[in-house]
């Protein structure tokens, strides 16, 4: 997109931590629907959450060919009830170590592996709560647990008031930090980092 590196370094703050004292810099921008809509490559990776008839992990989370080859201007959405036609995309930052399979992983690891916490829920379908364990809470996850971003959304409502707490883990080096590590890998992905964007 052309004017990502514009947005980024004009408008966006990408943190968790407390807003800039810069006034002019915000969480997150919206990609102007012009831009987006041009992108019919499949290099991306949709991450999203709903519910579903299955307790297994990480089931109400599909990760299948058409969520890791997905073309940004796709409007179909994770969830069933989500209007396509009306989807707005908003850019948080970019990330050259952490892509979209990597952040699944970090998310959907945690809960099928005894050495690293559950990130946040399991993520099964039948976890589903439309207040409290929802794909808002999905993408708050990914953000800020994941990325160590914002996971400040636009006036979603009723739907997105649950402030994820991330769990507390130990990084090789020994360190503790506040977020969802990555599981090591046996074999890897081509998959190349980007942005990080979410759609709504």
């Amino acid at each position: 997109l052309s004017t990502l590196d514009q947005l980024l370094a004009e408008t966006l703050s990408p943190t968790t931590d407390a807003p800039s004292n810069d006034s002019t810099k915000v969480p997150f921008v919206q990609v102007p629907e012009e831009e987006w809509t041009k992108q019919s490559n499949s290099k991306c990776v949709q991450l999203g959450y709903g519910g579903a008839a299955c307790p297994s992990v990480c089931c109400g989370s599909p990760h299948g060919n058409d969520n890791t080859n997905y073309a940004l201007n796709s409007r179909h959405a994770v969830i069933g009830n989500a209007m396509g036609d009306a989807k707005q995309l908003f850019l948080y930052g970019v990330s050259d170590s952490i892509n979209g399979m990597d952040a699944y992983r970090a998310v959907c690891g945690g809960s099928t592996t005894k050495t690293m916490p559950t990130c946040v829920s399991k993520w099964a379908g039948t976890d589903y709560n439309p207040l409290t364990n929802n794909c808002n809470t999905f993408t708050s996850t990914i953000l800020k647990c994941v990325y160590g971003l914002s996971d400040a959304k636009p006036n979603l409502g009723i739907s997105d008031m649950v402030n994820v707490a991330c769990p507390m883990e130990k990084r090789d080096d020994g360190m503790d930090v506040q977020q969802c590590l990555i599981p090591v890998m046996t074999t890897s992905l081509s998959d190349a980092a980007g942005e990080v964007m979410a759609d709504e």
